[in-house]
């Protein structure tokens, strides 16, 4: 085998100095707030992130010392976060004298230092700084002093730490991206001809303005002087042959001034209309090329990740290639220069955790080097950026352990999650399945950044995942920042306006298509119900009119959830500018900004986030008697379980369609919960599940006494009709394929099983 081909790294070492003393500036300012406001939790958090891009580019680029020194951190000031040490000033100290041992390391890339760095010492005062919780506390902290400055009143944003000098933020770095605008010369040519052409159809238009204004002033003198000669006659009692010649030149005149001022107005109109389109168009090229001034080509930034990568993988044993597709793909440079934090963290983890060592991946049929493939592709407006590898992909289970280790959840919360929501769990800040911490792994800090920045710009973030396949991040961002395509529509007589990036749709439905699923109502759209809100009354304002028994939702998607959202009126789409709402009011909850329209009215730009956040944590909002009697009534209590949502809510949708009252439940032990707080009629469950299958709680439920006779019918797929053999030796009361799970089967089965006649 010929030598391992070595990259060379050395070019990116200017630009991780730029970038990290970017950082540690950062750090130090928000080390200087966090001493002030001990208990922010969200500083902390903005602190770690930037701790851990540090140290996720110095390991890439070799940078030992930084990396280690970063690390300790990064882990010292976690550990101060989840509450396992005191935070107390010999702490803080250790943490500041920690950022300006950085500081030298990144100086000495560029000017050698006369005397090595020691950072032993360093790490070691950190270590002694770190008093546990449950060890008494050798000294407390000082009390704050009474000359100091007041805390601010609100928190700081996600995107700047306050305290911190205006230059600096919490932006990512810019790699490869530059600090200037670089303008295409001939695009700048197209502008000014634009722009000339622009100043010649408007000057156009004022010549045939006034053209009109000329044609308009001879049509009132002509008509002026025959009504004075008309005037003159009349006075003088003269209607004799004599004064009709005497008029007829002016009448005369008249007829031709009319008709004159007719021809040239129509066609004076008509030019003025080709003028003012052509105006129209060249105003709006005018602004496309303008807008494509904001943008900047995605590819320098994709540029170093091959190189980047190459490094991490082998310092992990591994084998990766990098694959760039779309790099010509153009997108805002606001939006660029914030990509590449949460890209870099896709990378890592797609490294770290989904791509298998070569040896494992051949003994998974899979070739021994792995595959990341970066795309970007434009799409209406917005640019989809894709990560996917072919990696060993997410395990649900380990996504469940991990987030009810960590306290993120329940047990009983997470049993009732789906495979996708689980998913959506590693968005979360602080989560990890790893459960020890390393240079590279453990801290729960990365892709919360991938959710953040996304939302930050109004933009979505999903994750596909199949175990054993592989792992695809997508992000969803806005072309350009300067406009936002919107949905415009009204809710009462207020206007509001909606990304249209998030905008599934807009259906009319009536009160029967309302469903009760999950314990709220729901729109039943397709096969899939969805939560539905009154937007009128989540908001406070009254209702605009009567709806009878018709109504109007918007369905809105952001990060792979839907809700169906009530309003009174579309008004169309627009391309619109949006204001934040200023100084005064600052972040409204649920919305994100203004815009004026062409009316003059304003319409307030809903934040997707927050609205979707807000309709699945808040109680009803529907009026009274939507979706309720739309159904005959049974005086029976059926609870459907699976682990599947959507065969939860098909089952429900057609046992609810036959008249029954239906829970759902989506395992064995959600289930069992709802055992213990209700009576039910009938138990139907699938006899595969995750955890606890049918067959097991079957089992549970006859150990106690509230629940031993309780009916249970259990479904199976027809490709295991052995279950149904199972389920009857275990005491089902029935057992049915999901194929012949149809309302008049179920319907006989249930009203055999509770010995009443059902359905007729």
């Amino acid at each position: 085998m010929g030598e391992e081909k070595k990259i060379d790294l050395s070019q990116f070492r200017d630009k991780f100095a730029r970038e990290a003393k970017s950082r540690l500036g950062r750090l130090n300012g928000g080390l200087v707030y966090l001493e002030k406001n001990p208990t922010d939790a969200k500083l902390e958090g903005d602190i770690l992130r930037e701790a851990h891009t540090l140290k996720g580019a110095a390991r890439m680029l070799g940078f030992s010392k930084i990396s280690e020194l970063t690390q300790g951190f990064e882990e010292a000031l976690t550990r101060r976060r989840d509450k396992v040490i005191v935070a107390n000033q010999d702490l803080t100290d250790a943490l500041f004298i920690t950022v300006d041992t950085l500081s030298r390391l990144v100086d000495a890339l560029s000017q050698p230092p006369r005397e090595p760095i020691d950072i032993e010492s360093v790490l070691d005062r950190l270590k002694l700084a770190q008093i546990h919780v449950e060890a008494p506390v050798a000294r407390e902290e000082p009390p704050p002093s009474p000359t100091a400055p007041p805390s601010p009143a609100a928190p700081p944003s996600p995107a700047t730490m306050t305290g911190l000098p205006a230059s600096v933020s919490l932006r990512s770095g810019r790699a490869g991206l530059g600090t200037g605008t670089s303008v295409d010369p001939a695009r700048l040519e197209s502008i000014s001809n634009l722009l000339t052409n622009a100043v010649a159809h408007h000057q156009r238009e004022l010549d045939l303005r006034e053209r009109l204004s000329e044609l308009g002033f001879f049509y009132r003198r002509t008509a002026a002087a025959l009504l004075a000669a008309v005037q003159d006659g009349l006075a003088q009692g003269e209607f004799s042959p004599a004064f009709a010649r005497r008029v007829a030149p002016f009448v005369e005149e008249g007829k031709s001034a009319f008709q004159e001022v007719g021809t040239q107005r129509s066609e004076l109109k008509r030019r003025e209309n080709v003028v003012a389109m052509a105006l129209s168009q060249n105003l709006e090229e005018l602004r496309s090329e303008v807008m494509v001034l904001r943008t900047i080509p995605l590819l320098p930034l994709f540029d170093s990740f091959p190189s980047m990568a190459g490094a991490l993988a082998r310092e992990l044993g591994k084998d990766v290639e990098v694959l760039i597709r779309g790099g010509k793909t153009e997108i805002d440079r606001k939006v660029a220069e914030a990509l590449t934090e949460p890209l870099t963290h896709i990378l890592r983890n797609a490294i770290d955790h989904g791509i298998e060592a070569p040896d494992e991946r051949e003994r998974a049929g899979k070739p021994r080097k792995g595959r990341i493939v970066i795309t970007a592709t434009p799409k209406k407006g917005r640019v989809v950026l894709e990560v996917e590898d072919d990696g060993r992909g997410i395990d649900p289970a380990e996504v469940r352990e991990a987030a009810i280790r960590k306290g993120m959840v329940s047990e009983k919360a997470a049993w009732r999650l789906d495979d996708r929501e689980l998913v959506d769990l590693v968005f979360r800040t602080g989560f990890s399945t790893v459960k020890t911490m390393t240079g590279i792994s453990g801290l729960g800090i990365g892709m919360d950044i991938v959710r953040a920045t996304t939302e930050r710009f109004n933009g979505t973030s999903e994750i596909h995942s199949d175990p054993g396949k592989g792992t695809r991040v997508v992000m969803e961002l806005p072309f350009s920042m300067a406009v936002s395509r919107v949905l415009l529509f009204l809710s009462g007589e207020q206007f509001f306006a909606l990304p249209i990036m998030h905008a599934d749709g807009v259906h009319a439905f009536a009160a029967r298509d309302v469903v009760m699923m999950e314990g709220r109502k729901s729109l039943r759209l397709g096969e899939t119900p969805v939560p539905l809100v009154w937007l009128n009354r989540l908001l406070g304002l009254p209702d605009a009119r009567e709806h009878g028994d018709r109504y109007m939702a918007v369905i809105v998607r952001q990060s792979g959830k839907r809700i169906a959202v009530v309003i009174d009126r579309v008004e169309g789409e627009s391309e619109v500018v949006v204001r934040d709402l200023g100084k005064y009011l600052g972040k409204v909850p649920l919305f994100m900004g203004s815009t004026i329209l062409g009316t003059g009215e304003v319409a307030l730009l809903l934040d997707v986030h927050d609205l979707v956040t807000a309709v699945r944590m808040r109680p009803e909002t529907s009026p009274e008697g939507v979706g309720e009697g739309s159904r005959p009534g049974i005086d029976a209590d059926i609870l459907v379980v699976d682990d599947s949502l959507l065969v939860r809510e098909m089952q429900q949708r057609i046992l609810f369609s036959s008249g029954y009252r239906v829970d759902t439940a989506s395992g064995g032990k959600a289930a069992l919960e709802r055992l213990s707080g209700k009576r039910y009629h009938v138990v139907v469950a699938g006899a595969r599940m995750a955890g606890m299958d049918g067959i097991q709680l079957l089992a549970e439920a006859g150990k106690t006494d509230y629940t031993r006779d309780l009916p249970f019918i259990l479904v199976a797929s027809k490709e295991h009709r052995e279950d149904l053999v199972r389920a009857r030796a275990a005491g089902a009361k029935g057992c049915v394929t999901r194929e012949e799970f149809t309302p008049n089967r179920m319907s006989a089965m249930i009203g055999s099983i509770l010995g009443r006649s059902v359905g007729g």
